[in-house]
């Protein structure tokens, strides 16, 4: 199978990737046009994939390749060669549309408005159309994706998300000893309601900033496809120890 690096990260993350990848019989690595898999490595080569619209499936590999990595990317990358390019599990992940005054942009994984000065409370209105949902004190908010559930919102007390089941609205060091979590159907507008200054970021990269009455508004924009990580992990258990003597089928 061929397979192709996103976006190329930091050189020590390049050179283990190309070792890693020469490594295994079954697996080229080429350039893009050629691949049948994109392989991207950190959340920079994710944007830049999303940004360039592939035709081709990505592979989200970890940032580092360590035991304390529960799958590294040398496991991932044999259970991707244990399939033929045919067979690749794939699935789609939501790309989000994220307007804030004159600034658009997408996220993959999430959007956030948290308060630029350090330990500073704000307020937020969370409305879907007209609604309003909710309204909290707090550091900020941060509205991720099923993907995105797994990092940032995560460590700000968020639940996990399966595919395709909504968006978490998750309030950051809320100022209330508790406050609701929602997860909601997009579209969605975010309001900062004080008078505080803002920074609006998406997928971890400022976008904009401002301060009261200040809205962002959240939509889907499209889709991506993804290798299904789970069950190309399954498969590659089942042929690994199975009595095929080759990845096809």
């Amino acid at each position: 199978m061929n397979v192709a690096v996103a976006q190329t990260p930091a050189d020590a993350v390049a050179t283990q990737l190309r070792e890693t990848v020469a490594a295994i019989d079954e697996l080229s690595l080429v350039d893009p046009a050629a691949a049948d898999v994109l392989l991207a490595v950190d959340d920079a080569a994710l944007r830049a994939a999303v940004d360039s619209e592939p035709d081709r499936p990505l592979l989200l590999l970890p940032a580092s390749d360590s035991d304390d990595t529960p799958t590294d990317r040398s496991t991932l990358l044999a259970h991707l060669a244990a399939h033929a390019a045919t067979t690749v599990p794939t699935t789609t992940r939501r790309v989000l549309s994220v307007q804030a005054g004159e600034t658009a942009t997408r996220a993959v994984r999430d959007c956030a408005i948290v308060t630029t000065d350090p330990a500073r409370i704000s307020e937020y209105r969370v409305m879907s159309e007209e609604t309003t949902l909710t309204t909290f004190r707090a550091d900020g908010v941060v509205v991720a994706t099923p993907l995105g559930t797994a990092t940032y919102s995560r460590a700000a007390g968020g639940p996990r998300l399966a595919p395709d089941t909504g968006l978490a609205v998750v309030p950051i060091a809320p100022f209330a000893m508790t406050a609701d979590q929602w997860v909601a159907s997009p579209p969605l507008t975010l309001r900062v309601e004080r008078d505080d200054a803002v920074t609006v970021l998406a997928d971890g990269r400022e976008v904009a900033s401002g301060g009261a009455d200040l809205t962002v508004s959240v939509s889907v924009a499209g889709s991506i496809t993804v290798v299904d990580r789970r069950r190309l992990a399954e498969r590659g258990r089942n042929w690994k120890n199975s009595n095929e003597s080759s990845p096809q089928g």
